[in-house]
């Protein structure tokens, strides 16, 4: 099968994290046989030089394209008109490459509203039936922007075959769009299993990852550590991530005098992440929204017990044998969770929490699940 994923772009050096979940989801399908290639246009606002025009590269076996031209809040600043004249123009450039260059895709699969959107306007020429996997973050707010509902309403009807990452994410988008949806979950990468490690202290190493934003509920993490009083000497903390808050987390840390104890590690490779979590005792992240959250299974994929909030996405995952739940925004609650770990992860089976995690979400089962899904739409399209 031929597979054309629209995707945000692939992750580089500079910025591992920038298109991993679609890249891993690629990188699985291609293992599976099909022919995959992911197709990008980066319009992002960066300080950093990067090459103007069409790149592309061959990564894992999948052709990768990416189209930069100008970054796209500059283009916005010319107005709405010159906003859909510059869309157009780039996606179909973007489409006339794959055209002379690829195999006709059997299905575009696109990952996000906002590329979704141009997807259905602009690649018609492919003539390939488009399947869309919603985890936008905006889709799951309780009121959505009204420039995003109206992408929405003017896109999701429009597509073969409409997947979301979780049952929240699927009920949200029936309260706003009325569409129904099918869930087919994250995937935890192949590179996160694991690794029994004995460290040679009797410190409790709790680590967190995720974008440091105010979402992410990092303040929160700081102010319960500083209420619970730990031992000094017996605990740390690594939060790792790059973001706007970092500063005043910083601050915030210093604030409690946590700074021997708390750590903000920065922007790490999976590679890292994986050394991290295989050498950390929990996981905690106590998110005010997410649309499913693979740092969690993540974390659960290399046995780590976590710390979760009911957020949209890991209570559909994280149960008595791999974890706690805490409600959203409770200090209380959290700090609470926080004790317990402290005093209990040992009790925990990191290998059956690995076990269970490979077993729900691995790259190759959630792979057959969008294979066979693919194969169904293909077929009602014919």
């Amino acid at each position: 099968m031929n597979i054309l994923i629209i995707a945000r772009g692939t992750p580089s050096k500079r910025d591992p994290q920038w298109g991993s979940f679609e890249f891993d989801q690629a990188k699985a399908l291609a293992s599976l046989g099909h022919n995959v290639i992911i197709a990008s246009v980066d319009t992002r606002f960066r300080f950093y030089w990067r090459k103007i025009g069409l790149t592309t590269k061959y990564i894992n076996g999948i052709h990768i394209y990416n189209l930069f031209v100008c970054p796209g809040a500059i283009v916005g600043l010319l107005g709405g008109y010159v906003t859909d004249v510059f869309n157009a123009w780039v996606w179909h450039k973007m489409a006339k490459v794959i055209a002379a260059n690829e195999e006709k895709p059997d299905v575009i699969y696109s990952h996000y509203l906002f590329n979704t959107h141009k997807a259905v306007r602009y690649l018609k020429d492919l003539n390939a039936p488009v399947v869309a996997i919603e985890h936008w973050s905006e889709i799951n707010k309780p009121v959505v922007a009204p420039s995003i509902q109206k992408m929405g309403e003017d896109t999701y009807p429009k597509v073969d075959k409409l997947l979301t990452v979780s049952k929240a994410a699927q009920k949200a988008i029936k309260e706003h769009f009325d569409i129904e949806s099918t869930v087919v979950y994250n995937m935890v990468g192949k590179k996160f299993i694991y690794l029994p490690h004995k460290n040679n202290d009797d410190k409790v190493r709790f680590i967190a990852t995720g974008s440091l934003i105010l979402r992410k509920g990092f303040d929160l993490l700081i102010e319960a550590f500083a209420t619970l009083q730990l031992p000094k000497d017996k605990w740390e903390l690594h939060i790792i991530g790059a973001g706007k808050q970092h500063c005043e987390l910083q601050k915030q840390i210093e604030k409690h005098h946590l700074t021997p104890n708390i750590r903000l590690v920065g922007q790490q490779t999976s590679e890292q992440i994986i050394r991290w979590l295989n050498h950390s005792d929990v996981f905690v992240l106590p998110s005010r929204m997410e649309t499913f959250g693979v740092v969690y299974i993540e974390a659960l994929a290399c046995g780590l017990p976590v710390i979760a909030t009911p957020c949209g996405g890991p209570e559909e995952f994280v149960n008595e044998k791999n974890g706690l739940l805490v409600p959203v925004d409770d200090v209380k609650a959290l700090a609470a969770a926080i004790r317990h770990m402290y005093e209990y992860h040992q009790n925990y089976d990191r290998q059956a929490i690995a076990d269970e995690c490979q077993a729900r979400f691995s790259s190759e089962v959630i792979a057959k699940q969008l294979t066979r899904i693919f194969e169904e739409v293909i077929k009602n399209k014919q």
